[in-house]
């Protein structure tokens, strides 16, 4: 009988163990994503609000909005690991290494509130690290262009 509910406790723990170590998207926001963060990037994204060389954006974890120093607004969705195109998650791959000690996770962006797929203006990955005081967020769209891509580091502000 001991070592039965000696092996259940070991079970339970590994397994609370997992479920403790390994965040939703939706609670790296609640948790880590600060309101805004003051960064840069040299190359402009497809869509605001992500320009270049922008100073300061703004999380509405309420709305899912983000908005650059300009007062470009646009809403974001939070993308499912499984929904993530499979030419996005080889960007994302491209970058594990960076990721490994942080928590990220793929958004799309549109003007209209909790977009869908077919509404998306854009795809990003947001990574934060320190507990949300630093950010990354780089472009998953990879068109043709004669200039880089979208790739914002910043700090909380």
């Amino acid at each position: 009988m001991k070592k039965i509910l000696a092996f259940f406790v070991l079970t339970l723990s590994v397994f609370l163990l997992a479920a403790c170590g390994t965040k939703t998207p939706e609670e790296i926001i609640k948790t880590e994503l600060q309101e805004s963060y003051i960064g840069y990037s040299e190359n402009k994204g497809n869509t605001y609000p992500f320009a270049a060389y922008d100073g300061v954006l703004t999380f509405d974890k309420e709305n899912y909005s983000i908005t650059n120093s300009k007062g470009h607004m646009k809403y974001f969705s939070i993308l499912g690991e499984d929904q993530v195109p499979t030419l996005a998650q080889a960007i994302i791959d491209e970058h594990a290494e960076e990721l490994k000690d942080s928590h990220h996770f793929s958004i799309i962006v549109s003007r209209h509130k909790n977009p869908k797929w077919e509404d998306t203006e854009g795809g990003y990955h947001i990574a934060l690290s320190d507990g949300g005081k630093s950010i990354r967020i780089f472009e998953l769209n990879r068109d043709s262009r004669d200039y880089g891509y979208y790739d914002f580091s910043g700090k909380a502000k």
